[in-house]
């Protein structure tokens, strides 16, 4: 009978299926993003300023956007928790909520870059970023890269749409790093005429970001339409 009741005892432990195993994976993995969304929108802006970097303060508004997206998962899934008769109805507003702030920083990236392009067209300059950008761009891509992997294995395990539109919230930060990247290194490498190259890069990121944004949103305003909660699966792949 003890050895029956420890063997139930384990594999209550191990049940990742059950509700309380699957909020508690989504809420660890979400904490885990927000603590590092925090301590990367830190870094960035004080690079940002330090190096003289608008691309790199750009790229600290978008992890800032991040981290409250991660506060928005917390609190739509806890009352999804709360509520299953509302067949993770408050989840797919989540992913919504999400999807929404992700088409927001596309296109405050692309209207900003499009400002930097304009103002070289009538001739004026643009400043040339410092070493520290490049070195906090680099981390920012090793790091949120890390944390999307994550999060979506998670997502995809325990079949949560909200976390895995988060999951993609954190490779759009990593690919809005990238762009930063190649404009930083770019604008270093040749010089302060190419420091153009900084707000090229941060527009066809922006696009990247904000056809993911625009897929997210068209799935959970059907899903709400339908009133019916679509799995995971549906969400976009690599």
């Amino acid at each position: 009978m003890l050895h029956n009741m420890a063997h139930n005892h384990t594999h209550m432990h191990f049940d990742w299926t059950s509700t309380a195993s699957r909020d508690g994976r989504i809420f660890r993995v979400t904490i885990l993003g927000g603590i590092a969304n925090f301590l990367l929108l830190l870094a960035k802006f004080v690079a940002g300023f330090l190096g003289h970097s608008s691309a790199m303060i750009a790229d600290a508004v978008h992890s800032l956007s991040d981290f409250l997206t991660d506060i928005v998962v917390l609190l739509f899934v806890k009352i999804d928790s709360r509520h299953p008769n509302g067949n993770g109805r408050y989840e797919t507003i989540a992913t919504a909520i999400i999807s929404i702030a992700l088409i927001g920083v596309a296109v405050s990236i692309a209207w900003e870059g499009a400002q930097k392009i304009l103002t070289v067209y009538h001739g004026g300059t643009l400043e040339t970023p410092g070493v520290i950008a490049l070195v906090a761009a680099i981390a920012s891509i090793l790091v949120k890269e890390w944390i999307f992997r994550i999060t979506r294995h998670v997502a995809r395990e325990v079949n949560s749409e909200a976390l895995e539109a988060n999951a993609w919230h954190h490779r759009s930060d990593a690919l809005s790093s990238v762009g930063s990247m190649l404009g930083i290194g770019g604008a270093l490498l040749l010089g302060g005429n190419w420091a153009i190259l900084d707000p090229i890069a941060g527009i066809i990121v922006s696009v990247v970001i904000l056809v993911v944004g625009i897929r997210l949103l068209l799935q959970s305003a059907g899903e709400l339409i339908r009133g019916k909660k679509c799995g995971a699966a549906n969400l976009p792949t690599e």
